[in-house]
């Protein structure tokens, strides 16, 4: 079918029919449709629960107002941890089992992870102990290797600290105040300038055990309620022969 322009030429109905159609459908292609935030909150929550990431899945989910699904999501990363807690405690992983414990009870507090962190603390500060008691008796060994018999001899005399007995000497003045300190509390004679250990009061010297004072007397940590006649308390807070 034909139609008169304007200028008397003819065009065809039907393209401009088409051509109207074809306008109409490339605006409604080129529309972009409206995003749904709780479709995108859901992928993006489950993205994050996938890597573990539990608290900040929880957290996207509640800033689309999705509260019961964030709630979901914390009791679900909350037994995820705890679930991985107990794992790494039962493998000897004590520092990886508090710290799941610790993220689980941030989730959701409940006494099943509690409990998974208190032990994870204990065997910590256990296996500290025992990193710190090999130390020491590897130190002993050294010097046991080291120090001669005649050498510790003189320690014990208390002509002089040989090289390689340092350990055996602050081991030797330790025991050393700890008996004298023993003897004098069971005698009810201490020097009143101190408590937490008996000093003699007729002492003509005190120096700090393991300390490179010459004695004659030695003692371990004591506080100063009186003078220092001895010049314990090299910095003056009222601790003296603190441990290093």
């Amino acid at each position: 079918m034909l139609s008169l322009s304007a200028c008397g030429e003819t065009t065809p109905t039907g393209s401009a029919d088409q051509a109207a159609t074809a306008g109409t459908s490339s605006e409604a292609a080129s529309a972009t449709p409206t995003p749904d935030p709780a479709r995108a909150a859901r992928a993006e929550a489950k993205l994050l629960a996938k890597r573990g990431r539990y608290a900040q899945a929880a957290a996207a989910l509640a800033a689309a107002d999705l509260n019961a699904d964030a709630r979901r999501m914390r009791r679900r990363g909350s037994r995820a941890l705890l679930h991985d807690a107990r794992a790494a405690l039962a493998a000897g992983r004590f520092k990886t089992a508090k710290r799941f414990a610790a993220e689980s009870r941030k989730l959701r507090k409940t006494t099943a992870a509690r409990t998974v962190l208190s032990t994870a603390n204990t065997e910590i500060a256990r296996a500290e102990a025992a990193a710190r008691e090999r130390v020491r008796l590897a130190r002993i060994a050294r010097d046991q290797r080291t120090c001669s018999s005649t050498e510790k001899r003189t320690v014990r005399d208390g002509a002089g600290t040989p090289p390689g007995c340092a350990s055996y000497f602050a081991d030797f003045a330790a025991e050393q105040a700890t008996k004298a300190a023993e003897d004098e509390q069971g005698a009810g004679d201490c020097d009143p300038n101190y408590a937490g250990a008996c000093l003699k009061p007729d002492s003509s010297d005190y120096d700090c055990a393991g300390g490179s004072g010459d004695g004659p007397d030695y003692t371990g940590p004591v506080q100063v309620v009186g003078d220092d006649p001895h010049g314990l308390d090299r910095d003056g807070d009222g601790s003296a022969c603190e441990s290093s």
